[in-house]
């Protein structure tokens, strides 16, 4: 945060710059949706538009960076473990082009994994929002549940918990969904 915001000005701290926050809490900004970027394009605000995605690089990529090298990982033994059966061999047996051979053969055997391990890292980028948001200064749900927990807010605990919850079980059939759309063996009886 000192090297990129201090010395090159790039991912600032908070929700929105001083000039765009008076703004937003005028009167004449009116607030739709309660996300400041949605509520912006609404109200034909593309400067604060902006501003609010400038605002949420760093968090963004701060959330996602792990997770994403996680994801990389996994589709690349997953691939690496693909290319060696012998449906793939037999395919470059038969003279078909490489690009056919890992587009067609190789790539949707290989997504398999990779959904199962993308359906739990949604768990893992909602509890990483706590520290984020701390970090970057920003109030959202992490920072809501964090104070709910210090002041012992049992009813905000347990529905953060039924939230995050819900969050898991929905995210876990979007998997068991795509695992249908990926592998066509694979059928939702």
């Amino acid at each position: 945060l000192m090297i990129f915001y201090s010395t090159l000005g790039l991912f600032p701290p908070g929700n929105l710059s001083l000039w765009a926050e008076s703004v937003v809490k005028s009167s004449s900004f009116k607030s739709f949706t309660g996300m400041t970027t949605i509520d912006a394009l609404l109200n034909g605000r593309l400067d604060i538009f902006i501003n609010a995605l400038r605002h949420l690089i760093g968090p963004v990529l701060t959330l996602t960076y792990v997770e994403l090298a996680y994801i990389l990982r996994i589709t690349r033994s997953s691939m690496l473990d693909v290319l060696q059966r012998d449906y793939v061999r037999t395919a470059r047996a038969k003279g078909l082009d490489e690009r056919v051979v890992i587009n067609k053969h190789a790539k949707r055997n290989a997504m398999i994994p990779v959904a199962t391990v993308s359906g739990q890292t949604i768990v893992g980028l909602m509890a990483g929002t706590v520290i984020v948001e701390a970090i970057f200064n920003r109030t959202g749900l992490g920072s809501f549940l964090a104070l709910a927990a210090q002041q012992l807010d049992y009813a905000s605990i347990l529905g953060g918990t039924l939230f995050f919850g819900i969050i898991l079980i929905v995210g876990n059939l979007f998997v068991d969904i795509s695992y249908a759309y990926i592998d066509p063996r694979v059928r939702l009886d």
